[in-house]
């Protein structure tokens, strides 16, 4: 198993950006691929800290790219355009550097909590780069989750972020579904401690319906920690390759 920690200066953000990788050694000339996205104050290392990564890429023969977001919630904004960098130069990049499938068919992406949101919201509007999508305790309601109480993110940075009711309504993931009508599967679980459980069973109402026979929903128990996600990587994992 290859441990690979790359770093490059963007064109896009004019900075440079940590990836953390994890390739299998059953030398593969392309291999299928999982776009892991971090949540709310991670990095690149969040999820080789929390959870057995090179195992899960061991037994399911697959890469596994995550890509460090910041604090960016995957989405483009006057600070740091991030979901522009992400689908035009990072993929591409990544594609061209590492034995990686760009086939529909074998890539991936999955993400918790603003991962969760930020995998949702890139498959959504890239019906032709992905596959399958699964999110973990996603924030599937961008509005509830800056005036939630218990919502770690500051409302002045959220605002710098989704600067307008336009922006907001941009960006919630039920206006982008019903918008670009996308046709991947979806996996969606959520604790039933997690204070955001509420807005998570909205979406999975709203993504029973419209996305009927193409969704997946995983009732879990837990809180919004990676106790709750480190319990139930495996079977997303074996859902989605």
């Amino acid at each position: 198993m290859t441990l690979m920690n790359l770093s490059y200066r963007t064109n896009y953000l004019h900075t440079y950006f940590k990836t953390t990788v994890v390739l299998p050694d059953t030398n593969r000339a392309a291999y299928p691929v999982i776009w892991l996205l971090h949540g709310y104050t991670g990095d690149d290392s969040t999820w080789i800290r929390h959870v057995n990564i090179e195992q899960l890429a061991r037994d399911h023969e697959v890469t596994i790219i995550m890509p460090e977001g910041r604090n960016s919630f995957y989405s483009d904004s006057a600070f740091i355009p991030y979901y522009s960098y992400f689908v035009d130069e990072f993929m591409p990049k990544m594609q061209s550097l590492l034995p990686i499938s760009i086939n529909r068919e074998e890539n991936f992406i999955a993400g918790s909590s603003m991962g969760g949101y930020g995998a949702l919201k890139i498959v959504f509007r890239n019906n032709d780069k992905f596959s399958k999508v699964a999110a973990l305790s996603p924030i599937t309601d961008i509005e509830h989750f800056r005036d939630n109480p218990k919502s770690p993110m500051a409302k002045e940075t959220f605002d710098s972020i989704f600067d307008s009711p336009e922006k907001i309504a941009q960006n919630q993931l039920i206006n982008i579904y019903n918008n670009r009508q996308p046709k991947q599967e979806i996996l969606t679980l959520c604790g039933d401690n997690d204070f955001m459980h509420e807005d998570n069973i909205m979406f999975k109402n709203f993504l029973s319906i419209h996305a009927k026979g193409r969704y997946t929903w995983m009732p879990v128990e837990g809180d919004h920690s990676w106790k709750t996600w480190g319990n139930n990587i495996k079977e997303v994992f074996d859902w989605l390759v």
